[in-house]
């Protein structure tokens, strides 16, 4: 199981929305303890986003995704009182992650120096829309913004799409920026470990939009104009072996046959049903197939268009060679591969939630369990009992005074 690397280390997760959230739900799958601080007036915005609401199980589905196995605490840090039970909880934790811009950091005391001078082996890890430094360092970001607009994602993905319209802007920017940030988290725990030097981790959507757009960013330097099309494929000089192909139910397969190796094309060409191309003289080598690729692709056209998606994805299934469906998010929960390595599964006792999407990283050939998101305040008692030293009348004192919930 995968939910041990991280055993012994606590996690303060003062963030919002998607972005460090998701960061620290990855930490968390790995076996953290991470404690999501929420305000007891002001809940984390994502928990009642799109419908969601503060009742037992009743947050949003996105709240839940990018939080699952933490445990929550509503705790008032605007009072003298929250703020003296959050260091407590920095002296006794490993890392503290806040999506908060400096003014908020430096207003309720949470800010780097605070923390680091009352626990000076603190992970302090912040995570922002373009960066620290800057003439817009004060300035929030999201998703949208950030990473698809900023980021220059979007305009790869029109590039794809060859359109004028503007595509569809989904959470993709928090859920990578996410697994990246907690890989800078986790760097700086084991510097820590072998030499006791201290860090601090910073991390942004824009940043890691550009190190996933490299690829375009570098070309456009290259070539002028080239990074705004460096991943629509033309057809007119694509090779046959990396292009999409439409089916007869106006689908598309992907054919990656990259290296163009011999035994891979003769395999392909028998399981299409079309042998005579391997004796075919402008097909029977790589230099061939590659000097007459329009033509090979003309013909591949006319074969794919013959049979549905569903039919050539079992067709190709026992090929040599890389392929690929080009699926919608809806398929993605009955793909064998998904399920087979636990990044898409069926959650246990949880209306509402209809699958679970784990980080991509398994250790040990293990996704990790998958734990439930926490209830609004759920274990606001446990946290400040075991680890601030509260008894039950002081809590019951401090939820009358809406200091926690």
């Amino acid at each position: 199981m995968n939910e041990g690397m991280l055993d012994g280390i606590r996690v303060l997760d003062l963030t919002m929305w998607a972005f460090c959230p998701s960061a620290a739900r990855v930490l968390a799958e790995w076996g953290a303890d991470v404690i999501h601080i929420e305000n007891p007036n002001a809940p984390d915005p994502m928990r009642i986003f799109s419908g969601g609401s503060l009742e037992p199980n009743g947050a949003a589905w996105m709240f839940k995704h990018y939080n699952r196995g933490k445990r929550s605490l509503a705790l008032n840090l605007a009072s003298d009182e929250g703020r003296e039970m959050l260091y407590e909880l920095v002296r006794k934790s490993d890392v503290f992650i806040t999506s908060f811009l400096p003014k908020t950091r430096i207003k309720l005391g949470f800010d780097v120096e605070d923390l680091k001078k009352i626990n000076p082996k603190l992970i302090y890890a912040k995570g922002t829309g373009a960066g620290p430094l800057g003439p817009e360092n004060l300035r929030g970001g999201y998703d949208a913004a950030s990473w698809w607009s900023r980021g220059s994602l979007s305009s790869a993905a029109m590039a794809v799409t060859r359109t004028d319209t503007p595509p569809g802007m989904v959470g993709h920017g928090d859920g990578m920026s996410g697994a990246v940030f907690a890989g800078g988290i986790c760097a700086a725990l084991l510097k820590r470990e072998r030499t006791g030097e201290v860090a601090v981790v910073d991390s942004s959507l824009m940043g890691t939009a550009a190190w996933f757009n490299a690829p375009a960013i570098i070309g456009a330097q290259l070539a002028p104009g080239a990074g705004m099309l460096g991943s629509y494929v033309d057809r007119s000089v694509s090779q046959w072996s990396g292009t999409w192909y439409k089916t007869s139910d106006t689908r598309f397969i992907y054919m990656s046959y990259l290296g163009d190796h011999q035994d891979e094309f003769e395999d392909l060409a028998r399981l299409i049903e079309r042998e005579e191309l391997i004796t075919d003289p402008r097909f029977d080598s790589t230099a061939n197939r590659m000097a007459n690729s329009q033509e090979l692709m003309a013909i591949l056209d006319g074969v794919f268009a013959t049979k549905s998606l569903a039919d050539w994805k079992t067709i190709l299934l026992p090929s040599k060679g890389v392929w690929a469906p080009v699926q919608n998010a809806a398929e993605m929960t009955d793909d064998p591969m998904a399920i087979a390595n636990g990044m898409i599964r069926k959650p246990a006792n949880e209306p509402g939630t209809p699958v679970v999407v784990m980080p991509p990283v398994m250790f040990n050939e293990d996704a990790g369990p998958g734990k439930p998101a926490p209830d609004f305040g759920q274990h606001t008692d446990e946290i400040l009992t075991e680890l601030v030293g509260l008894d039950a009348a002081r809590i019951k004192e401090l939820r009358a005074a809406r200091i926690i919930a």
